[in-house]
């Protein structure tokens, strides 16, 4: 029993170190390919972030001039907004005034009327 246990441990570091020599072998092997798209990436990172610093600034200064136009036409489109939104909810009532304004016409036309005195 204690043999099998023995020989258990024994292959066990084994396999250990051939892995860990499969894991160099890889590691080497590979290491040029990720030098060369490392540096790549470093360029593009460069790049990306004098852009980045551009279009930021850029988008900064731009955002400065043209924010306060944009707020002052979506105040005015909201105002358009309510108004319309009012004529709407007073678009039913038109008959009832046309009517009260007949009454009133009515009204003017047949109510006594006194001589102007000076």
């Amino acid at each position: 029993m204690m043999s099998i246990l023995f020989i258990a441990v024994v292959m066990f570091a084994l396999m250990g170190l051939l892995g860990l020599a499969i894991r160099a072998f890889f590691w080497i092997v590979f290491l040029p390919i990720r030098l060369i798209f490392g540096a790549i990436g470093m360029v593009f990172g460069l790049f990306g972030s004098i852009l980045g610093v551009v279009f930021g600034i850029g988008g900064s200064i731009l955002g400065l001039i043209l924010g306060p136009l944009v707020a002052l036409i979506v105040v005015i489109a909201l105002a358009g907004a309510v108004i319309a939104a009012i004529a709407a909810l007073m678009a039913p009532l038109v008959p009832v005034a046309l009517l009260a304004l007949l009454a009133w016409a009515f009204f003017r036309l047949f109510s006594h009327q006194r001589p102007a005195s000076i």
